[in-house]
């Protein structure tokens, strides 16, 4: 990845760092990104994908050896990101996972999730508010594009009472004038960019 404008000026960075998945009817930690080193940015947050909830207990340990790890390396680590695709139905089990989860980590380490756009629109608020989480980042696009009228779903993020930061795609289209609105919300964190790899030709 090539270092961009807003990765330069970065305060906080998201590192994907592994993911949670079945493979040959077991599931794995499988470590990717970065290998751990010193960074520059003022704080990070480690990113692991989950493509499944049914996680053994040997998995988290290891997660949380790696955030210690880079921790050592001279990093300030805020926490884990969990990025995992909950449809809307399936909030309850992820709080509950969550609750779990939140139990295995170091109370020196925050927990985070990403989140999509219809959870606050079409969810349980209610659900959403009592996540043992100490981020969200509600995610305004798909793949490598913003979600078409993405601006309509941000009124239904002022009903969330914890802390949330609106997830945008580099290069991707913006709507300001809709997002201003969000800085209402005293729970409202500001933006992150996620920064793609240049398109394989």
């Amino acid at each position: 990845m090539k270092a961009s404008n807003d990765l330069q000026n970065a305060q906080t960075v998201y590192l994907h760092q592994g993911e949670v998945l079945t493979r040959a009817g077991e599931v794995i930690f499988q470590r990717l990104g970065l290998p751990v080193s010193r960074l520059t940015f003022p704080a990070i947050w480690l990113t692991v994908r989950f493509t499944t909830l049914d996680v053994p207990q040997t998995i988290v340990p290891r997660i949380v050896r790696l955030m210690q790890r880079w921790r050592a390396a001279g990093n300030q680590v805020v926490g884990l990101q969990v990025d995992f695709d909950a449809a809307t139905y399936q909030l309850a089990d992820y709080a509950q996972f969550l609750q779990q989860l939140r139990q295995q980590l170091p109370p020196e380490f925050a927990l985070g999730v990403t989140g999509l756009l219809d959870w606050a629109k079409t969810g349980d608020i209610a659900t959403l508010n009592a996540l043992a989480v100490d981020e969200l980042v509600v995610q305004s696009y798909q793949g490598r594009h913003t979600v078409a009228n993405y601006q309509d779903y941000l009124p239904a993020l002022s009903r969330l009472r914890i802390p949330f930061k609106l997830g945008l795609v580099q290069n991707g289209s913006r709507d300001r004038q809709a997002e201003m609105q969000l800085n209402d919300s005293p729970y409202y964190r500001g933006t992150v960019v996620f920064m793609l790899n240049p398109a394989r030709r």
